[in-house]
Parts: structure tokens; sequence; C-alpha cells
């Protein structure tokens, strides 16, 4: 899936363009594009020979090798840039670009006959018309059901021939045939608009041309207006590759272990194509393409981890929550991106309420933004009065549900049909005791007392109930819940997770807790299965995955919770999940670097969506605050790195922090050291920096990790070995032209593990300083100037 804030395009695995969706028109505006080429003389089509798939964060390619020595490469991508205006409300129109350039890789003269063909309803269902119009060589195409939304293919270049046409299969005949009608045909149900290109090409020449499909809501001046707003395609491509790397520039996770490094440059690529801008604000949906419903519960799981990436998004899509609590203060389950429509499902109590108010307070504690906290303080405040109104019998929050599936679970587990889970539940009371530790300490930082202690006390409270009736003491961890009749569930499931990342279980419970998920009958090579395969109602694909198949989610869950008690559990746990998706993706149904809905529990294949939007984040979040070990939440930022055993090093770069950037590097020397920029005020002075230099530095070698940081008289820097064998590198300082010629320099070694001292001539660090780095190792150096 690629996509802008105002456009969705699904790729097949062919290479050809699926479908294109208007998040404003809730379907999609276009079908299936698809080109085809055949020698123009013989009218023999062109069969592949093979075939070589790149797929980037902006982009995919697909490049083709044909009999004769004819080659192509067909591109797809959707115009992306930054946001813009006061309201970061201005994007760029909606624009698809399906690129295809054409070369002659043979020793004769070949001319080439390219048909690109596209299914012109989309995902509208009554008749569909389309008119040619040769001033802009497009199709501009509306249809009844939506008359004003109005779509427009235009080529590049002008098309030899043209024709709209109900032969679906015309594009799939062996031979060629032909020119075109030049003709349209009037209202009907499926057109397929098809353009007619020839190129001849010289041996070694290469042409270009390129389909652009764009469309508007409000009429047909407007979708000429986009059109012509669009850029030609390399512009297009230029800005939106721009637009990646400046996004993927913010809050860098290095690591010793490639696949985990890997794994956070593709959560941030996820996010990016989850960004929806509607009638409604800003949003993301669990579906593009098959959906209009924006989530409280998921675009609050998504904030813990976009808040280091997109905080403006985070900002708008929250407060879009926030602000239509119900009139007790409960948050609804979900509003309609389109119609502006909400649903609670008749819950009383549910775990978007707890969820929300956490990320609300993340959102502050990440960004400092002190003009939100007082925006959104009386909606927390009112918020966490409901959940409190919510505490029933045992001091415990319940849940009082006659239905099944949405209309009788309460939490993320809702989409089990025919299935309740109510009552007074682990989950739930495990958000609620967070989420009223956060009122009380959004009310200390706006000066409210008395809220500060009488939500701190609500929360102590409620944590001694939880403790005291949901724990089950003869096993060491929780029950599912305590239902209605008042009988406790004891299934095991992966929910146990939430009193250990929540802070509910106390050091011993959640060190069982860990090693009771840690079963080899929780795992598979992708990933925590949802319930153990020894349950008694396990289930690999039962209620969506949710009885005993793989969901991303709770191993990132799983990994954040195990960071502080196990480590290696951790790491494992990422790289696998995210190693997943590229290990077999014809077998598996997964797309390399996309993060999947749910898996098959024992075949490990994808079941679901191909893009999940509210998993990546999790990812990200469980790297920066699990991992890394950055604690945001607290009034002194803080770090504490949770390493594996077998790892020493851990770097992380322009993570933005209430209105400034930080970057650290963790590192084993003499028990565990982290090097830091400003905010992170809470580490040794001897070792906090005043700017992150790393663009300033560079190594010798993609494998070797560097990261530098500087203040008045000194430079820290960190080289990291992310390989499984020693390695030679050499690091050069690009910037060095002020220093003095003769430098004060020590540098430790794992390789030694020891600190050394040298005086180093300034020439060596611009020409390039020599180091050799053990498997994993590192390298820090202390320079003096």
């Amino acid at each position: 899936m690629l996509a802008s804030p105002k456009a969705v395009a699904v790729l097949k695995a062919t290479g050809a363009l699926e479908k294109l969706y208007s998040p404003d028109a809730g379907t999609d505006v276009f079908g299936t594009l698809l080109v085809r080429h055949w020698d123009a003389h013989s009218g023999v089509s062109f069969h592949r020979r093979a075939a070589h798939v790149t797929i980037a964060p902006e982009r995919e390619d697909h490049r083709l090798q044909f009999s004769g020595g004819v080659g192509a490469r067909e591109r797809i991508f959707v115009l992306s840039e930054a946001p813009r205006g006061d309201e970061l409300s201005e994007v760029a129109p909606p624009g698809a670009y399906y690129e295809i350039e054409l070369r002659n890789d043979g020793e004769r003269t070949v001319e080439i006959a390219s048909y690109a063909a596209i299914r012109l309803r989309g995902g509208f269902q009554n008749a569909t018309t389309a008119v040619y119009d040769a001033s802009t060589n497009a199709f501009i195409t509306s249809s009844e059901d939506q008359p004003k939304t109005v779509r427009i293919a235009a080529a590049s270049v002008p098309a030899l021939s043209y024709e709209v046409t109900r032969d679906i299969a015309k594009i799939n005949r062996e031979r060629f045939p032909g020119r075109l009608a030049n003709a349209t045909i009037g209202a009907v149900d499926d057109p397929i608009g098809i353009f007619h290109f020839e190129h001849r090409l010289e041996p070694g020449e290469s042409a270009t041309f390129s389909i652009l499909m764009t469309f508007a809501v409000d009429g047909e001046e407007s979708a000429r207006n986009a059109l012509a707003a669009l850029p030609a395609s390399d512009t297009a491509l230029e800005d939106t590759r721009s637009y990646y790397e400046e996004t993927l520039d913010r809050a860098v996770v290095i690591t010793p272990d490639p696949e985990i490094n890997r794994g956070v440059l593709w959560a941030k690529v996820n996010v990016l194509r989850s960004l929806l801008l509607t009638r409604q604000g800003w949003c993301f949906v669990n579906d593009p393409t098959e959906t209009t419903k924006s989530v409280c519960r998921d675009t609050s799981w998504f904030a813990f981890g976009a808040d280091y990436v997109v905080p403006w998004f985070v900002r708008d899509s929250l407060m879009r929550f926030a602000e239509q609590l119900t009139h007790d203060g409960m948050a609804i389950e979900w509003y309609d991106s389109k119609t502006g429509k909400t649903e609670t499902y008749g819950l009383d109590i549910n775990d978007n309420t707890p969820l929300l108010i956490l990320a609300l307070r993340h959102h502050f504690c990440v960004t400092g933004d002190r003009e939100f906290l007082e925006r959104i303080y009386p909606h927390a405040l009112h918020a966490g009065h409901y959940i409190v109104s919510r505490r029933g019998r045992r001091g415990l929050v319940w849940c009082h549900a006659s239905g099944t599936g949405s209309r009788g679970i309460v939490g993320w587990r809702n989409a089990i049909q025919g299935y309740r889970l109510a009552g007074a539940t682990t989950e739930l009371n495990s958000e609620c005791y967070a989420a009223l530790q956060a009122v009380s300490l959004l009310a200390e930082e706006l000066g409210d007392d008395d809220n500060r202690v009488r939500f701190a006390e609500h929360a102590r409270s409620l944590r001694a109930a939880i403790n005291e009736h949901l724990l089950d003491r003869s096993r060491g961890v929780y029950y599912l819940t305590i239902d209605d009749a008042g009988y406790p569930q004891t299934d095991l499931t992966c929910d146990l997770v939430f009193p250990v990342l929540f802070g509910v279980a106390e050091d011993d419970v959640a060190s069982n807790i860990i090693a009771t998920l840690s079963r080899p009958e929780f795992w598979s090579r992708a990933g925590l299965h949802t319930l153990p395969r020894d349950a008694m109602n396990y289930s690999p694909v039962d209620g969506a995955g949710l009885l005993g198949g793989i969901w991303a989610g709770p191993t990132f869950w799983f990994a954040a919770a195990a960071a502080r008690y196990n480590p290696q559990l951790m790491t494992e746990a990422l790289a696998m999940a995210f190693k997943h998706y590229a290990d077999d993706p014809l077998r598996y149904n997964t797309v390399p670097g996309q993060f999947c809905e749910w898996l098959h529990g024992e075949t490990l294949n994808n079941q679901g969506m191909m893009l999940s939007p509210w998993f990546a984040p999790k990812y990200l979040w469980a790297a920066i605050e699990g991992l890394a070990g950055l604690a945001s939440d607290q009034k002194a930022v803080a770090i504490r790195a949770r390493l594996p055993s077998d790892w020493s090093w851990i770097a992380v770069r322009n993570v933005g922090l209430r209105g400034e950037n930080a970057s650290w590097f963790s590192a084993r020397i003499d028990g565990l050291v982290t090097y830091a920029t400003a905010p992170i005020t809470s580490i040794d002075p001897a070792r906090r920096y005043e700017e992150d230099v790393s663009d300033d530095a560079s190594v010798t070698g993609d494998d070797v990790a560097c990261v530098a940081l500087r203040r008045a008289g000194g430079i820290a820097i960190l080289l990291g070995n992310t390989l499984d064998r020693t390695v030679a590198t050499a690091v050069t300082l690009e910037n060095g032209a002020g220093l003095r010629p003769h430098l004060q320099m020590r540098s430790y070694n794992s390789l030694s593990g020891k600190w050394e001292q040298h005086d180093v001539a300034a020439h060596r660090l611009r020409e390039g300083l020599p180091i050799q780095l053990e498997r994993h190792g590192f390298c820090v150096l202390e320079i003096g100037y």
C-alpha cells in the first residue's frame, strides 16, 4: 500500500495497480490499472522472462525483462508532501503516478505497442460515464451514485489512440489488437479506459511515459484544478522522496541487530502511509479502502509511537476524540471519518476511555505542549471522573454487557463474534489504574492540587483492589476477568501483559507473567500467539485470530513489558516479528516492510489486512521506550536502556522532546553509561552534550553506525558494529577544519575492554582515523579541543 493524506493506492503482486481509494469519497475512485506490451510489427506479446521488485519507502518498482532484449520498469508512487498552513490542513492534491520506462537492450531496432488499461468505475455501484479530453490526454469519469466525485486518468504524452470499452479482455490478448476506436460508450456498469502508445527504440534507447490519476469530490472543475496543480512525474517523485527522507530521519534507532534497525525504519514508513486528512480532520482508519471508521482505541495506541514521528498528527487526531466524549465522560468507540457518525456499542465503560487519557498525557510528556495540556485537561478530568463512577463491586471497574462481539467485549479483542468478555477485566482495570494516575499527574502539572491528591488516591485504591481480587495467587498471574456472575475466568491469554505494561503487578508477579508468556506454547517464529497452543479453546484461525492466531500488537506489547525483566526476549520478539514479513512473502501472503494484521496460528499466513496501521507505531514505541529506555513521562526525561546480555551498545538520534531534538547512545563501559544531548538532563553532566553533529562524521562501511555529539570543548563519538564479524573502519570528521593541530583523545573499544589515552593530529580526523570493531562491538571516542 502507498498513500498520501488524500489518496490510498493498493498494489498487486504483479506490479499492477489494484485500486485507488479516496478517504473523502469513502470508496475506490479507480480500479485496476494494467500495462501490456506487444511487438508492433509482428503483433506478438512480450512475455516476461524475469522480474525484480524494489520496495522503497516512497515507491514500488518492478523491473521486467522480455524476450528480444526489451526491458521495462514500472514504477508506482503517490505524491506525498509535508502538510502546510496554520492548521496543517493544506496538503498536496491527490495524485497517483504509474510510470513506465521502456528500453531496448538488444542489438536491433524494436517498435513497441503498449496499452494502459484502467477500470474506471472504481468502487461505485451505478452506471459510470467516461469522456476523453484530448487537451489533457485524459479520461474524465463520474458515476451516477456520486456524480460530483470526478476522476481523471491522464497520460503524460498524447495517446496514439484511445477507447472506452466493456471488453475487459482486450488487454490480455496474445496478438496486438491494433489501433483503438477513439470512441467512448456512454453510461455503462464497468467501463474500461485504454490508452494506446507506440515507441520506436534503437539499440540502447529508452522511452518513458506515465499515467497520472487524480480526483475531486466537489465537481469537474476541482478535479481539473487538481490535475493542473500536480507536478510532472520526476518532480513529484523527488518531492515525495524528500518528504519521506526528512520524516524517516526522525527517531532513528540503531542497534547491533540489523533486523530491528530495519523494523524501526519501516515502522515509520507504515505510520506515514496511514495518515489521512478527511472532512473530520486528521485521522487514520484500520483498513483504508474498506472502512471509514476511526477507532479511539487504535488512535490512542497509535499516539505512543507516532508522537516521535508526526506529533502534529497525534495532537489533531486525539483532540477529535477528547472533544466528543459522551455526556457522562466516556470515550466513543469510533466516528465515521466521512459522515461524523459516532458509536459506543452500548457499553457502559470501555478501554477507549483510559487509553485516550494515557495518550493525551503521553503527547504532552513528549512534546511539552502547554497549550495542548490546558485544552485537553478538562476532558481528561471528565473521563477520569467517569472511570471512578464505574468502580463497583470489590472496588474494581466493571463493564456490564449483555451482547457479544463488539457489544459484549470490553477491550482490544472485540472482533470475536459470539464471544463475551466483560465484567471486571484485568485489561480494563490495569488501563484504568494507569489512567487515574495520569489524571493526577496532569493535575499536578497545572497546579490543581485537589484533583492531584484525589486521583492519586483513586489510582492507589484501584491498584490495591486489582491485586486483591484479580490476582490468582495460586498461579502468580491475573484472571482474565471476573464476570458479572462473580466467577473468575482463568484463561491464559496474551492479555496477561497488561498489568505489567501499566505498572499494576509487583516485580515478582511481573517476572512470573513474563516467564509464563515466554512458554513455548505461546510462541511461533513469527511472534506471540493470542492464546497458547495447549489451551482448551485454542484455535489458530477462529475469532479473527484472537483465539490463538498471531497479532503483531501483542508481540510488541510483550516486548515493551519484557524490557525490564528479560531484555533478551524483548529483542528476539522485535526481530522475529518484523523479519517474518520478508521471509517468504508468496508463501505467507505478506509484503516486506509492511506490518500486516494477523497470522494463522499454525501456517503463519497473513489472514487479515496487508497493512494494519496501529501495529507499526507500537513497534517504534517498544524500541524507543522499551529497548532504548526513554522515560519521557517524568519531569526530568531519563534514559534507562535495556540491553540483552549479548549487546554492548545502542544509539538513538533526532527524537523530538519538549521542543528540542535529543540524541543519545548507551554503551557497556564499566556498567551501562549514556551520553546524551538536551533535554535529557538526568544523566551524568560529564557525558552531557549540546548538539548532535553526526552529519559531520562519517565512517567507511554501511554496517557501522556512527553517532557524534558535541559541546564546547569536546566531541563524543560512538562507532557500533552491526555485523556478525570483526570489521575495520575509519571515522572522519568532515567539519574538523577548526580543530587545533594536536588533540587529546581517549577511546574505549569493547575489543580491548579498557580506556586508552591518545594524542591525535587533527588532520588524522579529517583524513580518517582507522578503528577495528569486534562483532557487534563498539568504540567510544572522547575528543577534547
